[in-house]
């Protein structure tokens, strides 16, 4: 008899712990956005929405629990899970979370507009994608960890959901990346590979500026010539590339109890 897969329950437990968590920082970040709301409707001000919000502190928070991924090994390990039934299984969830996060954000962000028209509160208009191309180097380290292409879901539903996903499991799979190679190698190394996944995040950004005829910052100026369909195909490459280093990282790991 054929035995069970084991990475599907692998994903579902991974999956679930995140999501407690996920809803954790949601909760936070709504009460956060109230109080920010009634601030500004008292002084008169426009307000920044929910799904802005998440999308700029959704990238620290997805590099956090991406980091985490690492700690879950040991205890799968120990109760008899193999290594690869733990990848598939951290590589699903984190897919289940990057479309999860950006639903609940937009189903908050409806009902948020529908009261703020209410109200009689205004929006402030996005300007996220705005940023200085002829930045210094410290401003590109910066623009690149905390600024990704926006989209915003008024003047495209289905592209901003999208494109709020893509930088949220990449984001993700970065975290994990670093937190795998500080869990095999020395500080050495692991420095080594956060200046490897923060080159794979301005890649990214990099493409999909490409495909969204965004102004480009950072180190990778020169690529805009690149076409749309060559950029679409980069930024594939690059998820598959981290998955596959992740691979090589945890494969034969000795497990730290």
């Amino acid at each position: 008899m054929k035995p069970t897969a084991v990475f599907p329950r692998v994903a579902k437990d991974i999956f679930f712990v995140q999501l407690m968590w996920t809803g954790g920082f949601l909760g936070i970040m709504l009460i956060v956005n109230i109080v920010k709301l009634i601030i500004a409707g008292i002084k008169g001000n426009e307000a920044e929405g929910f799904f802005s919000s998440i999308f700029v502190a959704g990238n620290i928070y997805m590099l956090i629990i991406g980091i985490l991924a690492i700690y879950f090994l040991p205890h799968f390990v120990g109760n008899g899970v193999t290594r690869k039934d733990y990848f598939i299984g951290t590589v699903l969830a984190s897919i289940g979370l990057s479309i999860i996060i950006p639903i609940i954000t937009l189903l908050v962000s409806v009902l948020e507009r529908l009261i703020l028209n209410m109200l009689d509160i205004t929006l402030k208009g996005q300007t996220i994608n705005e940023v200085d191309v002829d930045a210094a180097v410290i401003g590109d380290i910066v623009q690149s960890i905390i600024i990704s292409p926006y989209v915003d879901p008024q003047s495209n539903l289905f592209l901003a959901i999208s494109v709020l996903s893509l930088n949220l499991l990449v984001i993700y799979l970065i975290g994990w990346l670093i937190s795998s190679s500080f869990y095999r190698f020395d500080i050495v190394v692991g420095i080594g590979f956060i200046l490897i996944g923060l080159n794979l995040k301005m890649l990214k950004d990099t493409f999909l500026r490409i495909s969204l005829d965004l102004p480009i910052p950072g180190w990778y100026t020169k690529l805009d010539f690149l076409p749309i369909s060559f950029s679409l195909i980069g930024i594939l490459l690059i998820i598959l590339i981290s998955i596959w280093i992740i691979r090589l990282l945890t494969k034969k790991v000795a497990i730290k109890m």
